[in-house]
């Protein structure tokens, strides 16, 4: 019988509980700490002492969280206004499964522009006509202004300038919108032309 670390669903938290039966990394259980249900991701084999006992096996964390919850849905705190969003959890578990506490999420309310929430925590009430367009993110910031996505390792060329002297030059890279409409930057690569292309 192995003791293996479990990482709770919502907050990543470690717990340690017994293999009976055995698990396998990856599998998704309810288990209880302090008389409390929880639901967690199982890890890897430790030596650490049993802090939390085993309850029942589930396929994934959202059908664990259905199973210790009257409804699943999950709060949201707004980037830019603080307002509290709470969201049905059906479609967020079926694109990105269950959200971290602390991670930030570009969401899109019907055909409003996408805007950037931190996930909180469970909600007793939820909408469903929400979409995810992107995420996770550490910050609010990061999602607010990402950094750009890039299709590549970025090439960098050495070229010899006018002295003589060799330097180091990051070219112009192609960009193309995705089905989000968010630009990627192929930075594999090398824009003809410059930055305007084969135009230049």
């Amino acid at each position: 019988m192995a003791n293996y670390i479990i990482n709770e669903c919502l907050t990543n938290d470690e717990y340690i509980v017994s293999g009976t039966p055995t698990f396998s990394p990856g599998q998704t259980i309810r288990f209880v700490f302090d008389e409390f249900s929880y639901c967690g991701t199982v890890g890897e084999e430790t030596d650490s002492p049993i802090s939390a006992d085993f309850g029942q096996l589930y396929d994934d964390c959202c059908a664990c969280l259905s199973g210790i919850t009257e409804s699943v849905n999950f709060k949201f705190i707004r980037c830019d206004t603080s307002e509290e969003i709470n969201i049905e959890s059906f479609d967020f578990c079926g694109e990105y499964g269950v959200p971290t506490t602390g991670i930030t999420y570009e969401i899109q309310n019907g055909s409003e522009t996408p805007f950037c929430a931190t996930f909180s925590g469970l909600s007793s009430t939820g909408v469903t006509n929400y979409l995810f367009v992107s995420g996770p993110f550490p910050l609010c910031e990061d999602c607010v202004s990402p950094p750009p996505i890039s299709a590549g390792t970025e090439t960098i060329m050495c070229v010899i300038d006018c002295s003589g002297n060799t330097i180091t030059v990051v070219p112009p890279h192609p960009t193309y919108l995705n089905e989000y409409g968010k630009a990627v930057v192929q930075l594999n690569m090398v824009e003809l032309g410059g930055m305007n292309g084969l135009n230049s």
